[in-house]
């Protein structure tokens, strides 16, 4: 049986838009695997609740849900399009670091 890679792209922010991909495509999982193609933060309102739902998945699993950074995953795009805003003003300085660290990494 062939298996579907959902691919994803441009989020920026939607949380409503990322709901709304998996009750149409289904929740990821081994049988269901996606990509998400970078730029999941800024412009949008809600990117903390976008990359904390990605980064969840990610964790449950992790050979399904694959990461690749876009350039809104960058410390000058993120201080410039809200993502820093949002999380600073939650969550301060030291945890929108954190989330530049990982995106680092990816």
């Amino acid at each position: 049986e062939q298996q579907t890679l959902h691919v994803v792209g441009d989020l920026h922010g939607q949380y409503d838009d990322l709901l709304q991909i998996w009750e149409l495509n289904g929740l990821p999982s081994e049988q269901n695997p996606y990509l998400f193609n970078g730029d999941f933060v800024d412009r949008g309102p809600h990117s903390l609740e976008v990359v904390l739902s990605l980064f969840a998945w990610k964790l449950v699993y992790p050979k399904s849900v694959l990461l690749a950074r876009g350039n809104h995953e960058t410390r000058s795009m993120s201080s410039m399009y809200g993502f820093k805003q949002q999380v600073v003003e939650k969550y301060g300085e030291s945890m929108y670091e954190t989330f530049c660290d990982a995106f680092d990494l990816l």
